[in-house]
């Protein structure tokens, strides 16, 4: 007979706490980077402690993504989705929740919670996240998920200016049975299956930072299986 095993409320509250003071310290550091990257002199090193500090960032933020409360059978904590204002047409985005937000993730309301986050990137402008709360107003779309009624509601996060380049990290084949030799392949754009239409979540993403010609790159994974909120899992026999 299976045991349903969850955590006690002192458990999760002591995770949440502890995850609240990952994200906070990832974006104290952060934002000490950035004015010091401000205030620098034109060197190097305040280059690399920039790169540094935006993987950092990124690496202790998405190792606080879990699953919301309403979640669709085969969710994951990091998976591929369009956020409002993005039509079939886009590419989906990397996607993922975060019950308590960073410091960096500000509205009107104050700092977000049970937010919705894409990771964004633009030639011209950088990497930035592309969020949402949950406490505003939404409306359920075609796939009967929550979402802003218009892209405007979107709020938008600046990570790093200097992001020129993003590639995606897959380990072998789709398709690939467990016999199979694998080999890493990295994409310049999402892995897209021609016959279903739909996208693979990469292992990793692999960032290129440039400054006066000097590239410094960075690959930060995706923990894409988590627990779901309750904390219930089986045990074995």
């Amino acid at each position: 007979m299976r045991r349903i095993r969850g955590f006690t409320m002192v458990e999760v509250l002591l995770a949440m706490a502890l995850g609240g003071l990952v994200l906070a310290a990832a974006s104290a550091l952060l934002v000490t980077l950035a004015q010091a990257w401000a205030n620098r002199p034109a060197t190097r090193d305040a280059f690399d402690a920039h790169v540094n500090g935006v993987a950092h960032f990124l690496t202790a933020v998405l190792e606080e993504a879990t699953l919301p409360a309403v979640t669709k059978q085969g969710d994951q904590a990091v998976d591929l989705q369009r956020p409002v204002g993005f039509s079939e047409s886009d590419s989906p985005l990397v996607h993922f929740y975060l019950r308590e937000a960073p410091p960096l993730f500000v509205w009107p309301k104050g700092v977000a919670t049970r937010a919705h986050v894409y990771l964004y990137f633009d030639d011209r402008e950088g990497l930035s996240f592309l969020w949402f709360s949950e406490l505003q107003e939404l409306e359920k779309n075609d796939e009967g998920r929550l979402e802003p009624e218009d892209e405007d509601e979107l709020k938008k996060t600046l990570i790093s200016p200097f992001c020129s380049e993003i590639y995606y990290c897959y380990y072998g084949e789709e398709d690939d049975g467990p016999d199979d030799i694998k080999e890493w392949e990295i994409m310049e754009d999402l892995d897209e299956n021609v016959q279903t239409g739909k996208y693979r979540v990469p292992a990793f993403v692999k960032l290129v930072f440039r400054w006066e010609e000097e590239d410094l790159v960075r690959t930060v994974s995706l923990a894409i299986e988590k627990l779901a909120p309750t904390g219930l899992e089986e045990e074995p026999f």
